[in-house]
């Protein structure tokens, strides 16, 4: 198995696996309410909530498998401080996606001025998630944790 998938084989916690997931899910939320928004359109806020709540439920693996890789970073330093800042922005992003998602099932048709709220709450939950990833990103390729370096490169 290693052969077949060396990269794999070589990471030093599964973090990478589940990140990107709930970041897609949730911009494609932000695209397909914008379209809902745009041509006043019942099935593309479903599809926007339904992106919304897989976003959510990929959130919840990417959220468990960071605390793991969390153990990666040096516990002082400035990597623990943007690891810091990571972890708030991202909690925060998915405090807001959780609260959406409760809005979108309890309000399953929304318009107006309700609709354009809930646009809001997803270009937030966007802005914050895009600010956390970077922060993600910063830890590895600045600081180089969760990193497994060859012994030619240390």
């Amino acid at each position: 198995m290693q052969d077949l998938l060396p990269g794999l084989h070589s990471m030093l916690n599964l973090h990478p696996l589940f990140v990107h997931f709930p970041i897609a899910f949730w911009v494609g939320a932000l695209v397909f309410e914008i379209l809902a928004v745009a041509r006043a359109s019942g099935d593309w806020h479903r599809t926007a909530a339904r992106s919304l709540y897989l976003g959510t439920i990929a959130a919840a693996f990417a959220m468990l498998t960071g605390w793991r890789a969390q153990r990666s970073v040096p516990p002082f330093g400035p990597a623990h401080d943007v690891v810091s800042v990571h972890e708030t922005l991202m909690w925060l992003a998915t405090t807001v996606a959780v609260w959406l998602c409760i809005v979108a099932l309890l309000k399953p048709r929304i318009s107006g001025t309700a609709q354009k709220l809930f646009l809001a709450g997803l270009v937030l939950l966007v802005i914050l998630v895009g600010i956390g990833a970077d922060r993600g990103a910063e830890m590895v390729y600045r600081y180089a944790t969760s990193v497994n370096l060859p012994a030619a490169t240390q």
